[in-house]
């Protein structure tokens, strides 16, 4: 499991890195080294602390060097951008979508859909919040151009609430969690771990939560690349993400161990990772098919027509189908 999450990735940051980027790219196969992989990682992560993946790479003649730990997807975008990395954590398309928007030339290799969807809008115990009309004059906090901002413009959007009759307040989540602990912000669209946080220590009740309330799935989990990475090297990406579904396999399979393990840096009471663990999520990872281009197109234009995301993009043309 990796805990990753959203930032707006803007123009000027993918600049920053475009020289970088070009220095790292001569005199080997689209930026690759014989031999090595680099992987970027979360603060939490499964694959990582279990080891597994490692091995698994190294007998098929793989070493793989870590890179990280990252807050959220957007920056590990930035390090396969400036060739500091060969593959993004499994984290969000819509920070991917924005990356490839603000002129990375990123292409999709996986993507993973999971269930139960747990994302959720939370209400304070004293906000006197109890349903999604009830935010109307509140200050909500979301992560910017993330899941957390895309929820919550859906949950306005459903039950007719005008989004500028809502105070939002864009804040990354553990600055969110300690102001929503402080009481300094009324609810919080948040995803798993800081939701049963919110749940367990400050009695936050969930009032949207995205698997009830959504028709279908709009931010899923990705892996990118650079494209010249993809072209020169599709047998090294096939063996990742193998290895990556092998992980993903196992913590299907022992939910509730691969929380504990993550515990060891989270350090989570007890009631919340037993909460987490009664959702009992399944992820199921793939590698970018026709059925992945087709959901995460659809969910990019939704995300374009509420204008999350800054423009149009055509998954199909930033996907490599290995």
């Amino acid at each position: 499991m990796t805990l990753s999450r959203r930032t707006f990735l803007t123009a000027a940051g993918l600049a920053a890195v475009a020289a970088p980027l070009a220095a790292c790219a001569t005199g080997s196969a689209g930026g690759a080294t014989q031999g090595k992989v680099r992987l970027t990682y979360s603060t939490i992560s499964l694959p990582k602390a279990r080891g597994v993946l490692e091995k698994m790479l190294k007998d098929q003649g793989l070493t793989v060097e870590w890179v990280g730990p990252f807050p959220n997807h957007a920056p590990t975008l930035q390090a396969v951008v400036g060739g500091t990395a060969d593959f993004s954590f499994g984290g969000s398309t819509t920070p991917a979508d924005q990356a490839i928007l603000s002129g990375a030339d990123l292409v999709y290799v996986a993507w993973a859909a999971s269930t139960p969807r747990t994302t959720a809008i939370v209400a304070g115990a004293n906000t006197g919040i109890r349903k999604v009309t009830d935010l109307v004059g509140k200050t909500v906090a979301v992560n910017k151009a993330g899941l957390g901002e895309f929820l919550l413009v859906a949950a306005l959007e459903k039950y007719k609430v005008p989004r500028e009759s809502v105070k939002v307040t864009y804040l990354n989540p553990p600055e969110a969690s300690a102001a929503f602990g402080a009481g300094k912000i009324d609810a919080w669209a948040i995803w798993q771990g800081f939701r049963e946080i919110a749940e367990v220590q400050y009695g936050a009740k969930a009032i949207f939560v995205d698997g009830d309330e959504l028709d279908f799935q709009i931010d899923f989990t990705s892996y990118l690349v650079r494209r010249e990475y993809a072209e020169q090297n599709a047998d090294t990406i096939r063996k990742v993400i193998k290895a990556f579904q092998a992980d993903q396999d196992w913590q299907n399979q022992n939910y509730k161990q691969s929380l504990d393990i993550g515990n060891a840096v989270s350090h989570y009471p007890q009631a919340v990772l037993d909460k987490m663990a009664s959702h009992n999520v399944q992820t199921k990872l793939k590698f970018v098919d026709d059925d992945g281009i087709a959901q995460l197109q659809r969910g990019a234009d939704w995300l374009t027509q509420r204008k999350i995301l800054t423009g149009p993009i055509t998954v199909a043309d930033h996907s490599a189908k290995l």
